[in-house]
């Protein structure tokens, strides 16, 4: 049985959808949540079957949870995927999948795609900040003060490196 709690959420998400959707035609509540859950079915079998790999090959499962990612996002297998890559609804498989099985037209199909995208992007920047919430409660002061000016080190290092390769890069081969 549902509880009065997840009745609220659900019917929070449904009265909010049709304000995320930015087409002409409003998207049908029940398929955008469809939608969100199927993507997020996927996000987590990904995961998973990335991270056990991983594991299985002795590397960390975060690195497998990582590729999970990249093979389910626009770099491989194209079922997530997003409007602001310039990606429409005909170039998502969750949202081709939806339009086979409920028979969406196809200005239906984009309105879900727009608010399927919000939603999983929302649920994906509330993941960091939780996940980033969770490591500050797991660290300990005094460890971090033992450890100072070599924490300090890696950390600089870890931003500065990277942004640097990654601004010279965009320079070099991008004319940026």
């Amino acid at each position: 049985m549902i509880s009065t709690e997840s009745m609220q959420f659900l019917s929070a998400i449904n009265s909010s959808l049709p304000l995320l959707a930015t087409t002409g035609e409003t998207a049908d509540s029940s398929l955008v949540v469809a939608a969100v859950l199927l993507s997020l079915v996927v996000i987590y079998f990904a995961s998973k079957l990335g991270g056990e790999l991983s594991n299985r090959f002795g590397l960390p499962p975060v690195l497998g949870e990582l590729v999970g990612g990249v093979v389910v996002g626009i770099s491989v297998l194209h079922l997530l995927v997003f409007p602001e890559t310039g990606a429409d609804s005909s170039s998502s498989l969750i949202i081709s999948f939806l339009k086979t099985t409920a028979g969406l037209n196809p200005d239906a199909a984009e309105s879900v795609f727009v608010a399927q995208s919000e939603v999983i992007s929302v649920l994906a920047e509330l993941g960091v900040i939780i996940l980033l919430f969770e490591i500050g409660l797991e660290s300990n002061l005094k460890d971090l003060m033992a450890v100072g000016i070599q924490a300090t080190i890696v950390a600089v290092v870890g931003v500065a490196v990277p942004f640097a390769a990654g601004t010279a890069g965009l320079i070099i081969l991008f004319g940026i």
